[in-house]
């Protein structure tokens, strides 16, 4: 993007800024004048190039006459809607009243709607002493006054940082969410229901132990068949992992719920079973059942174990939901076709029935082909507090080439940029939509009896915590190969009113 990009994006997003008081305010909710405050802070620091506070969280609430201040500079500020002379006299009177003058030389009286196109100054001046400047045409200003001291900074790089600045406090997320706290009450003394990025867990009482009975050589013999007709070297010797992957392929199985461990395999398949299929690499003399929760409080050595062999159940668990593990990058991702990869929805149900996009195409606008695709995702850890598991997850993304499963080259570029657009609550709606999918069951649901993930628990917070709506936006200037406007923002947990 170019200067005048820039600029347009800084007129349009302040121009919703106004507007969003404006329509606050028309409804005597005022608190969104408070939040204005925290924004502006960086805003005005790039502009005057200052160094501000803001006195109502720094010094005391209801600091005398001033909100934001610059004491190195003594330069003050002012914050407020009403635009009225009276405003403008009581700010002044104020001001003197405290003797602030001995600790600042300007002041500046920031009208967050529309100041008046004149003010009588006559009235203004008689309240300012001879040795203090203040002027109504260059101390009272608006976001058009704002607007012409960015029109005329000369570098691109600080234009961008306020263009970032305005875009991050007027995306239409945090517009609606804005719009949503001030309706139920945004300073409210309700209790809520917060979500631990918790799902509890559920696994067999035991599992199982056997030594590996597989017959090396032979399979070591087919692998280098294999490798010397398509022109590699074969192998002496393959390594344990692959070895065992070799032999459930042998004999027609992929799984992924066994752990090897002390040239053992451990697994909550049960191998007194004698269908099961493992039987068929394990000494069947040796299978022992073990007590699940015995095992992992026996030492911290053994609890790092027993967390593996829950990865490794949990990978199976979700294959059966297309979701794959992609150990490159450690992360569970929604799968793409292997043989046509596209888009893809899931069919789901929260509160009602819906449709969630959980793998986006990232087209290429001016030749309108696919650069790669964008896989919803999530890392995963356990956690064991008394006698309770819990699946750990922390929702992210996937970029991956169009093939549809190696990474993207320009995964760090989108994976920037999307950070900088999603804030926390997009993050907990992935998370409550990752507790529905993975709990949901029904009849044509794959029953899989070796793990069972059950659904988002809450927990009673009493007073009610609001999180900032209007937080200073992560700054960064680093130059991202694709445009930040190419990557859209996933509202569909939103507009389709999921959650309660």
């Amino acid at each position: 993007m170019n200067r005048i990009d820039f600029l347009n994006k800084i007129n349009t997003y302040a121009a919703r800024f106004v507007l969003e008081v404006e329509g606050f305010n028309a409804t005597n909710q005022y608190h969104i004048n408070i939040h204005a405050e925290s924004f502006l802070i960086p805003v005005l620091n790039e502009v005057f190039g200052l160094n501000l506070e803001n006195l109502n969280s720094t010094q005391r609430k209801n600091y005398p006459a001033i909100d934001l201040a610059d004491f190195k500079n003594r330069v003050a500020f002012q914050i407020t809607a009403p635009s009225n002379v009276e405003k403008i006299k009581g700010t002044i009177e104020k001001f003197f009243r405290h003797e602030l003058d001995t600790a600042f030389d300007v002041l500046y009286v920031y009208i967050i709607t529309h100041k008046n196109e004149k003010y009588n100054e006559e009235k203004l001046q008689a309240l300012i002493p001879a040795n203090f400047t203040f002027l109504s045409s260059e101390h009272v200003i608006d976001k058009d006054a704002i607007l012409q001291k960015i029109n005329s900074i000369s570098s691109t790089p600080r234009i961008q940082t306020i263009a970032k600045l305005y875009e991050h406090e007027f995306s239409d997320i945090q517009i609606e969410m804005r719009k949503q706290k001030f309706i139920s009450g945004y300073l409210n003394n309700e209790p809520e229901n917060i979500f631990p990025n918790l799902l509890n867990i559920s696994f067999p009482k035991h599992f199982y132990k056997a030594e590996l009975n597989i017959n090396e050589q032979k399979l070591t013999d087919s692998l280098n068949d294999y490798l010397i007709k398509t022109g590699k070297k074969p192998i002496k010797k393959m390594k344990p992992g692959k070895l065992v992957k070799s032999a459930l392929r042998e004999n027609n199985l992929k799984a992924h719920d066994w752990l090897l461990h002390e040239n053992s395999i451990l697994t909550f398949r049960n191998l007194t079973d004698s269908s099961d299929p493992f039987l068929k690499i394990v000494d069947v003399g040796t299978v022992t059942q073990i007590n699940s929760k015995e095992y992992y409080e026996m030492s911290d050595d053994a609890k790092r174990v027993f967390k593996n062999l829950l990865r490794n159940t949990l990978i199976q668990f979700c294959s059966l939901k297309t979701i794959e593990w992609f150990g490159k990058k450690e992360v569970f991702r929604f799968a793409n076709n292997s043989k046509l990869p596209n888009q893809k929805k899931i069919k789901w149900k929260g509160k009602k029935e819906a449709t969630k996009t959980v793998i986006f195409e990232m087209i290429n606008k001016k030749e309108g082909h696919i650069i790669c695709y964008r896989n919803l995702a999530f890392r995963s850890s356990f956690l064991n507090i008394e006698d309770k598991w819990f699946l750990v997850i922390n929702p992210t993304w996937s970029f991956t080439n169009p093939g549809g499963y190696h990474t993207s080259r320009f995964e760090p570029d989108y994976m920037s940029g999307i950070k900088r657009l999603e804030n926390n609550k997009a993050i907990l709606n992935y998370f409550r939509f990752f507790g529905y999918y993975l709990s949901y069951t029904d009849l044509f649901s794959t029953n899989y009896p070796y793990m069972q993930i059950h659904s988002t628990m809450t927990l009673p917070l009493s007073p009610k915590l609001e999180e900032k709506a209007w937080k200073p936006a992560k700054i960064s200037t680093k130059t991202l190969a694709i445009p930040l406007e190419d990557i859209q923002t996933d509202n569909e947990l939103f507009e389709n009113n999921l959650f309660d």
